[in-house]
C-alpha cells in the first residue's frame, strides 16, 4: 500500500483501520491526521501522528507536501450530534478540501468512509446492504449527519 494517510486515525473507526493496516500490510508506512492525536495512539515505528484540521486547505497542502502519501483513507467525522455547522464544515467542506489536497499531491487512491445511515430511513433493516442500495435524501433522510455524509458520496460527486 505504500504510505497511507488516515484522517481521523485517532477516532473509533480510524484507529481500527490503523491496526488493520499494520496487521495486514506491515511494510506500509502510516500517517494519522486528526484534530487530537493524544487518544487511541498505536505505538509503532511505522505510524506517525499529525495534528490538523480538514477545514484548513493551506494546512492540508503543507501536510500533503511533506508526507506525500500514496493512499488516503478518510475516516474523520465529528460526532453526529455536534451541530449542523460543524457537521457541514467537516463532512462536506473538509472532505472536498481533502480531495483537492489529495489530487494536487498525486494521491493514487482515496477511500471515503461514509455511513450506513445514508441508505437507511430508520425503518428498514440493513441486510446485505452495499453500494447498490438507494441513497436516502430529503424527507426520506431523517438525520442531518447522514445528509452531510451523502454530500461527498462518490455517487453524488460523480453525477
Amino acid at each position: 500500500m505504500g504510505h497511507v494517510l488516515i484522517t481521523g486515525g485517532c477516532g473509533f473507526l480510524g484507529h481500527h483501520v490503523v491496526r488493520l493496516i499494520l496487521e495486514k500490510h506491515p511494510q506500509s508506512r502510516i500517517s494519522v491526521l486528526d484534530l487530537n492525536t493524544t487518544r487511541n495512539r498505536i505505538s509503532s515505528p511505522s505510524v506517525t501522528y499529525h495534528d490538523g484540521d480538514l477545514t484548513n486547505l493551506d494546512l492540508l497542502r503543507e501536510i500533503f507536501g511533506k508526507l506525500k502519501p500514496n493512499v488516503v483513507i478518510h475516516t474523520a467525522s465529528p460526532h453526529f450530534n455536534l451541530g449542523r455547522e460543524i457537521l457541514y464544515a467537516v463532512n462536506v467542506t473538509g472532505t472536498k478540501q481533502l480531495l483537492t489536497a489529495s489530487q494536487e499531491a498525486g494521491v493514487k487512491a482515496f477511500v471515503y468512509t461514509s455511513s450506513a445511515s445514508v441508505v437507511m430511513d430508520n425503518e428498514m433493516k440493513l441486510v446485505n446492504a452495499d453500494e447498490r442500495w438507494p441513497i436516502q435524501l430529503g424527507k426520506s433522510q431523517p438525520e442531518y449527519y447522514s445528509e452531510t455524509k451523502v454530500c461527498c458520496c462518490p455517487r453524488i460527486l460523480l453525477n
